[in-house]
Formats: structure tokens, sequence, C-alpha cells
């Protein structure tokens, strides 16, 4: 190789046998004659501008060959950095301990890239700031807008939130509508706020619930590349799910073109999703916030997912209803197309992988399980940059691992509450989870293990409903952040999961479609 070459190999660790070296990229380590090339972020790959005359004498006592150093250089996996998978929550606890300078000089029209890594650090949790250190981050900022929920969420919240009650087990009385509690009524010094923000993130905003005609979950192994392994056609659902829901946007055609960057994806599934909140609703508070249902008051929600592929998933559909009770546990179901037969199934595990993903039932959303469940702790507020208002209908990705937003950011203001599991054997020793200041929709979590390591990542792309071009006959007029996608990035397994929406939106509910969706006596009947 000539002088002049440049590696742009991050995340690398080599070892040489060799003595020392006065390169500030040659660590020593405690062994002698031997030493550690370390590559931690494209900002120093940039600045190993490899000279043979330089280093020949390394290599020549380091008994390598030039090419071959710079072949392991090259081809190394583009695997998380050591130093992320050692991160605690001690190492968050000192990033949110730190003071925030107004927005670091962060200006609508600015282009971030990977050299601008120090002044994102500020806003992005540590072991996610480092995921975009690589040679093509781009991350536009646009200015920060209001996400303000509509009015009438706002007049329920106006009418309501005084009467509401936290009783001493953390549950509610006098909820009807609207946001449980002020905003100005949490702070880290008040011990029952942890729960008040677990109630204000379960009451938030969000119409009659989420629907999507496809929620495609793909399986990303760190390294190598997706050349073919997604999907052009976004598959349609069975008109048995989706009718009743007034959808006439077409799916797109060209859905490979979302993903782009790295990453080799494994499995890619393909399901319908709809969750249908039957009480406490805004657009229906001349009810009492009830939907016209046959007992709409004993339930929160009930929440529909049927595979559409890969072969030996399609067809297969679950049910799950949660309780207006908080005490009491969820029902589900599950209809077996090849046995045409419906059982009754536990969902009180929720800690267990949803179908091989890096997702669990209670994580959905940022937290989908039962807050009683949890102890809740509200940490303060911080400034982070996010992808709320994306200038896409479709997320799209990048990246070493295809797992990053390629999209615009800004900065908004971010609750911090963390959720403790009370099951002494949950594989999760803290959530700390980052939702809006104004909207408690979620941007970020991070879980930490057992013996409290960084372990997993989330990030929610988000983007405004009045914004969207297709599908805007579910989204105009609702006033929300819908989600785009959802990725969790294992720090420590060195993969990913990419959940990407399609046809998403908070359609109106219909009363009809509701009760012969989520009908259990008539599951086999519909879904043959």
């Amino acid at each position: 190789m000539a002088d002049g070459t440049w590696i742009r190999s991050t995340g690398t660790r080599l070892r040489l046998s060799s003595a020392t070296c006065k390169t500030d990229l040659l660590r020593r380590e405690n062994s002698p004659a031997c030493f550690v090339l370390e590559i931690h972020s494209s900002t120093e790959a940039e600045k190993l501008f490899i000279m043979s005359s330089r280093y020949d004498s390394i290599l020549k006592r380091s008994r390598i060959a030039f090419p071959l150093l710079v072949l392991l250089l090259a081809i190394a996996s583009p695997a998380v950095a050591e130093n992320v998978k050692n991160y605690t929550r001690d190492t968050l606890d000192e990033w949110l301990a730190k003071p925030q300078p107004p927005q670091a000089g962060l200006k609508p029209g600015e282009v971030l890239t990977s050299r601008d890594i120090a002044r994102i650090r500020t806003y992005l949790p540590p072991g996610y700031v480092d995921q975009l250190d690589f040679p093509e981050f781009r991350a536009e900022i646009i200015a920060t807008r209001t996400h303000r929920p509509r009015k009438d969420y706002l007049d329920c919240t106006e009418k309501h939130q005084a009467q509401v009650k936290l009783n001493p087990d953390g549950s509610l009385s006098n909820m009807v509508c609207g946001q449980p509690f002020s905003s100005a009524s949490i702070s880290a010094t008040d011990p029952l706020s942890g729960i008040k923000a677990a109630w204000n993130f379960e009451y938030r905003w969000q119409n009659f619930g989420q629907f999507a005609l496809n929620f495609v979950y793909i399986f990303d192994r760190f390294g190598g590349g997706h050349a073919a392994q997604a999907s052009k056609v976004v598959e349609s659902p069975p008109e048995a799910w989706s009718s009743g829901v007034p959808v006439s946007s077409k799916l797109p055609t060209d859905a490979d073109n979302f993903y782009g960057g790295g990453g080799t994806f494994d499995k890619v599934i393909s399901s319908f999703y709809q969750r249908v909140y039957l009480r406490d609703l805004a657009p229906r508070a001349e009810r009492g916030g009830m939907l016209n249902v046959p007992d709409a008051k004993d339930f929160f929600w009930k929440e529909f997912t049927g595979f559409l592929s890969p072969y030996d998933l399609r067809g297969q559909v679950f049910i799950t209803y949660r309780y207006a009770d908080p005490h009491r546990a969820d029902d589900a179901w599950a209809y077996d197309p090849k046995l045409r037969r419906v059982s009754r199934i536990s969902v009180e595990v929720k800690s267990d992988s949803l179908v091989g993903t890096d997702q669990t039932q209670e994580d959905f959303y940022s937290f989908s399980g039962r807050a009683l469940q949890w102890n809740w702790k509200f940490l303060g507020w911080k400034d982070l940059l996010c992808v709320m208002d994306s200038k896409y209908d479709y997320a799209r990705l990048s990246g070493p691992n295809g797992d990053i937003p390629n999209d615009v950011w800004s900065v908004r203001r971010f609750a911090v509450v963390e959720r403790t599991p009370q099951e002494a054997h949950h594989p999760y020793s803290s959530v700390v989870m980052f939702w809006d200041a104004e909207n408690w929709h979620p941007w970020m979590t991070v879980a930490f293990t057992r013996d409290k390591r960084l372990w997993k990542i989330w990030n929610f792309q988000n983007r405004w409903t009045e914004d969207v071009a297709q599908f805007a006959e579910i989204n105009h007029g609702v006033e929300a952040t819908i989600l785009q996608a959802e990725t969790v990035i294992d720090v420590q397994n060195d993969r990913a999961t990419i959940f990407s929406g399609f046809g998403n939106g908070y359609p109106n509910a219909t009363e009809e479609h509701v009760r012969r969706l989520f009908d259990i006596n008539k599951l086999e009947g519909v879904h043959r």
C-alpha cells in the first residue's frame, strides 16, 4: 500500500507483540511487550494517516506485514466499541448530572457530522451518541416546533385534571380524560412524581390508538450488508383485519430504498397492528370518555397483531386485553391458522423476547407493561436531540449497521423517568425513558442488565400527523406525534431489531370495527 492511505474502520482493536510506541493512537497495556491499536471513532480513524516510512520499524518489530495490518483494519467488523460495552448505569447518571449549555450553539439549518460528536454528546445519552460517530453521519438541525395535543384533549385536561387523585397503591381515581397531572406538579424532589409521570405517559394524547397496515420487524446483525435483504413491496393485510378503517393511500413499492448503510438483515417479519383505547377518551368526553362498545368501562385498551410473513407465521393472530383495573392481569388469545384453533395464552411474563426480537412485550412504545408492577422515579428534565418531525412519511435509516435515523433533528425537552422491576428475577435492573415534555410521547429508552451494564438502547422516530402526505386520511386533524419506526440496539450482542411502520395513523374508531376485530368468539371465522 502506498503512502497516504486512509484507514476508516472504527471500533477496531488489534493486538501487536512489540515494545512501546509513541503514537497517541497506540495505547500501552499492562502486559509487557504488548500494545493495542485502538480506533474508537471516525475522527480517530481519520487521524490514522499511515505512512509506511514512519511505521516501518514498528511493523518489522511486530513481525507483521504492512499489507496484512491494513487488511485487518479494513475488514474489521463495525461492532460496538469495547468502551460502550463497558458503560454502566453510573455512566448515564454522570451524563444526566452534567449541566447543559443553551443548545450548545445548535442552530436551525446547521448540519452536524461526526466531527461534532463533542457537541452532540451533551444532547444524547452515552452509548447512543457513540453510534453516530461514522464518516457519513449527517444531522440537519431544524427549528423546534410545538407538538401541542388537540383542543378536545386540552379541554378534557382543563376540566377534569383537578379531580384526579393518586391512591395509596399508586392507582388513579376520578380519571375521565386528558392528562392526569400537570407537568408543573412533577419534580425530582417529589417521590410520587415517578408514578405521576408514568400515568401521564399512559394517558398521553393518541386519539383512539395507533394503527399500522404493516409493521415490519427486521433482525439486524452488525457487520456486512443487506443488499436485496429488504423487500421492495410492503404487503397489505387481509381485508378482514383492516376493514372499518378508511384507508385509501397505497403502501410503498420501493421500501428497500429506505434502509441505507450496513448491517446484515438475517430475518424479516411483516405484521398488521392496531391498538384501540376504549375509555378515558377525549373524543368521547360527552359519553364520560367511553367508546360505545359493550363493557368499555372495564377495558383500558385492546390490541391486535396479525402476521403476514414469513410463511411459518402467516395468519397467526394475537389479541391482548388490558383491563381498566390496574391490578388485573392481562388476558390474551392466539389463533393458529394451521390448526384453525383459538387458544388462551399467558402474557404475564412480559420480559420474554417477542418472536425472537430484542423487544419484550413491555418495551413497546418505551413502556407497555402494567404500571403498578414497577417502581418509578422522576429524574428531572433534559434537552435532547431527537427525530420528532421527520421530513419523510416513512423512516429512513443509515449508519454502519443500518440502525441510525437519516433525517432532520431538533432539540426538545424531555422528562427523564426511571422504572425498576418489582420482580426479583427480571432481566433488567433499571430502564430510563425520555418522554416529550409537551405531550409525553417517547423518543428514547436505555435499559441495563442485572449487573447494571448498558444493554439496550431504543430510539423512536416520529412525524407530526399534520405533515404526512401518504395516509393523510387517518392522520390529518388528529394533531399528534405519530410513531414511524422503533430501533432497538443491543450493544452487548452486536445486533439490533428495526420496527418500521407503513400505513401508520391514529384513525377514528368505529364501534362496529372494534366489536368485530376483538371478538374472541368470532376469531376463527373472521380470520380463516
